[in-house]
């Protein structure tokens, strides 16, 4: 396999006109090389790679030569759609390499044909009449039953979850339809294919169900690659837990009634107590407020008598409803689905009245009106570990940002990764002569109130030489917020998050090739605009996770009570990937130029300014706004 890696990569090889001009080759052939000695021996490999290293040709390649079943896992759902529908094709078509792929997605992505016709017969439906009797044409053509192959549904239609099946509801080999299911289709060209793209959520919603000893959702296969494997640990905690919503309880009480009325209609207790379960729920939502909070769950229970008493209330009546359906679950799979649903809500539900000391992580995650309750892993190591010891196969993880000062260790440690290859390959970009560092001097720091205005006066001074064309990250909606509302006279197009949806922001952004987009978490990574119309970054402080974050608090105080530092071993690690992803939004190929701005003086303050220093690209560094003036027009002459 090396040899055909070889001629693939080699500057005149069959890649080669098929590669970007902003990829390296020896640098993608050198990762390529590494991916195929993990496949043939087994390895854990964790593979840097800086934008620009053409790391998806690199393991793809060596993935599709390798003769085996490998399961290729992306962070996103677009990026998925991506490899599958782009990528994979094209190094199909170079490499004549006879194989099978597939597109697996977890179930909530699939129009499921049952859902949709009880969405059609259920009262009240009149206002989406229109879009049901569309989306029903539409399952007569498409073959795949991907939502995202359409756009007739907005991702948060209150249609979406009426459409698609759950774990809890879906009835599997009972169904009616089975036999058209899209969902069994896709699993099945799974089962069959070479190579299978999925997405972190999927794969780990996979390991979340074996863990339990519930089954699983994906095949098995030789060999697993993870692309924008910085993700996995936050993804993977969130799995290895537990979760009780009120749209669950709602939709257990809605199908109960449901079931009951079209196979036990003589039963009509269960109405009664279905009926009984949404008046108690009604009453446990207005028990947590209407304030929007994620905050841990045992000083919520200190502080209020009344939501202890009202939690009680709503899993007695759970267990109300559980004596019912017992009684019916015989009577059809519907109603024997809603048995098993409702005994597995009071088993998670229950967990949030115990006094005990346990290794989840309980909290609130609180809405204006709905819930989630959250149980979830403090740590993931432990369970990673065990579930790579029990697929002795290849497993290679890649990002653009795994390394902190340089070194792999706080990633490892999170999956409890042991003995892995590692290698690294820095951006073949030229930041000395592409990119300009500027550190302006603000006088406070970030915790002062009148920090916000002092980024605010930072950005204009930078926007007016940039003339636009600048991305606003921040780190917080507040800050977001404070500044956007003092560049709203700005002279150039001003779009910030939550106007619009992401998609369509970016589009405009790249559209007017001079505007200013402002935004948080969700535009730090993930973002690719190439070119004039992006020419300066600038990150408003730090990002350091809020301490406030239930789940971090927890793991927070663990350590401390271990005698570790948490603010050394924790904080700043994931603060530093998070900044390395920030400025990748910057210099995208060899063509771009730009100015990155990092307002926070704690980077040359404070002694752990260093750690993030580090690990930051060679990029000269400046602290005079007149030096980001004479740069700047260097960069729109080079355009």
């Amino acid at each position: 396999m090396i040899e055909r890696i070889d001629e693939l990569f080699a500057d005149n090889g069959l890649l080669s006109k098929h590669i970007s001009g902003y990829t390296s080759r020896t640098q993608q052939l050198e990762m390529a090389r590494q991916v195929g000695e993990a496949l043939t021996h087994g390895d854990i490999l964790i593979a840097e790679a800086g934008t620009g290293t053409g790391k998806t040709f690199a393991y793809l390649a060596p993935a599709m030569l390798s003769g085996q079943k490998v399961f290729i896992s992306t962070g996103t759902k677009n990026l998925q759609d991506q490899l599958f529908n782009k990528d994979l094709p094209k190094l199909r078509e170079v490499l004549s390499v006879p194989l099978k792929t597939a597109l697996l997605k977890g179930r909530s992505n699939y129009l499921c044909h049952h859902r949709l016709e009880l969405a059609e017969s259920e009262p009240g439906q009149q206002y989406h009449q229109h879009t049901l009797q569309t989306l029903r044409e539409w399952s007569g053509k498409t073959t795949t039953g991907d939502l995202s192959e359409t756009d007739l549904l907005e991702e948060n239609s209150p249609l979406w979850p009426k459409v698609t099946s759950t774990v809890d509801n879906c009835l599997g080999q009972q169904c009616p339809q089975y036999d058209e299911c899209f969902i069994v289709e896709a699993r099945r060209k799974a089962q069959e294919a070479d190579i299978v793209v999925v997405n972190h959520h999927l794969l780990m919603s996979d390991m979340a169900l074996k863990s339990s000893g519930q089954g699983e959702v994906l095949p098995d296969a030789d060999a697993y690659i993870i692309d924008e494997a910085h993700q996995l640990p936050a993804i993977a905690s969130q799995f290895l837990g537990h979760r009780v919503s009120s749209h669950q309880i709602q939709e257990l009480s809605r199908d109960s009634i449901r079931e009951m009325e079209a196979e036990a209609t003589d039963m009509n207790d269960i109405r009664t107590a279905a009926e009984q379960l949404d008046n108690r729920l009604h009453q446990f939502n207005l028990s947590l407020g209407e304030h929007e909070q994620r905050v841990p769950w045992q000083p919520v229970l200190e502080k209020s008598q009344d939501i202890i008493e009202k939690l009680d209330t709503l899993l007695e009546s759970l267990e109300k409803l559980e004596i019912q359906l017992d009684a019916a679950s015989e009577r059809g799979r519907g109603l024997e689905q809603c048995h098993q649903r409702c005994q597995d809500l009071i088993e998670r539900l229950s967990i949030f009245q115990q006094n005990e000391q346990t290794d989840l992580v309980l909290w609130l995650d609180n809405r204006s009106s709905s819930f989630i309750l959250h149980a979830t892993q403090q740590e993931v190591s432990q369970y990673f570990q065990a579930w790579i010891k029990d697929k002795p196969q290849a497993w290679v993880f890649t990002s653009a940002t795994l390394t902190v000062a340089g070194k792999f260790n706080n990633f490892t440690h999170q999956l409890g990764l042991e003995d892995p290859v590692t290698a690294s390959w820095q951006s073949p970009f030229d930041y000395g002569k592409q990119s300009l560092l500027y550190m302006p001097s603000i006088p406070v720091e970030p915790s002062n109130p009148n920090y916000n205005s002092h980024v605010a006066e930072v950005a204009k001074s930078v926007i007016e030489h940039s003339q636009g064309r600048i991305f606003l990250l921040f780190t917080s909606y507040k800050a977001m917020h404070e500044v956007a509302e003092a560049l709203k006279e700005s002279d150039y197009p001003v779009l910030v998050q939550g106007s619009g949806a992401k998609t369509q922001l970016l589009e405009e952004f790249r559209s007017h090739g001079n505007a200013i987009l402002l935004g948080t978490n969700s535009f730090w990574e993930g973002v690719d605009v190439r070119g004039e119309a992006l020419s300066c970054v600038l990150i408003d402080k730090i990002p350091f996770a809020s301490p406030g974050d239930p789940v971090l608090e927890a793991r927070i105080n663990d350590l401390k009570e271990r005698g570790g530092n948490p603010f050394r071993t924790i904080q700043i690690p994931a603060a530093v990937i998070q900044l390395k992803q920030g400025i990748g939004r910057l210099i995208r190929d060899t063509h771009d130029s730009g100015v990155l701005v990092l307002c926070d003086p704690r980077f040359l303050s404070k002694p752990y300014g260093k750690v993030f220093m580090r690990s930051l690209p060679p990029m000269p560094i400046s602290q005079n706004i007149e030096d980001v003036e004479t740069f700047l027009p260097d960069v729109f002459d080079n355009h």
